[in-house]
């Protein structure tokens, strides 16, 4: 039996160089991720950059502690007000560009990338990803 916790967590270090910020790996899922989409780049073009990584960051951080407490907390509920459709209007075809994005970037980061690696990032990904496609119907 394969524990896709202790998968990611392992993940999650190699990755993120032991839960620090890891800038290249930042840096490297937004070259990914903006050239997944014309209207992706667009969403970006007046964001200040620099905040964005530490708001990816953060916010990795807190789809975890979702992940593990299955409470949102106000910084969740924040980022799903803001993809909503009165202001970033985030569509299931971007967050699902957004998790192919953060796919190759791991792959290329994570030395010990496989299908179980893959599997145990969508696993602790998939309630957060799910929260915010919801509540942008509900914003």
């Amino acid at each position: 039996m394969k524990d896709y916790v202790d998968i990611f967590n392992a993940s999650f270090v190699r990755a993120l160089t032991n839960d620090s910020y890891n800038r290249d790996f930042i840096s490297r899922f937004y070259d990914i991720f903006l050239a997944k989409s014309d209207d992706i780049a667009q969403l970006f073009a007046d964001t200040s950059m620099s905040a964005q990584k530490t708001m990816l960051h953060d916010s990795l951080h807190h789809m975890l502690d979702f992940f593990k407490s299955a409470e949102t907390g106000p910084h969740m509920e924040s980022i799903a007000q803001i993809h909503g459709p009165r202001h970033r209007a985030i569509s299931d075809e971007m967050y699902d560009l957004w998790l192919a994005a953060l796919m190759e970037t791991l792959q290329e980061f994570d030395p010990e990338f496989d299908d179980d690696v893959e599997l145990a990032w969508r696993l602790v990904l998939s309630p957060g990803i799910t929260y915010m496609k919801y509540m942008r119907d509900k914003t």
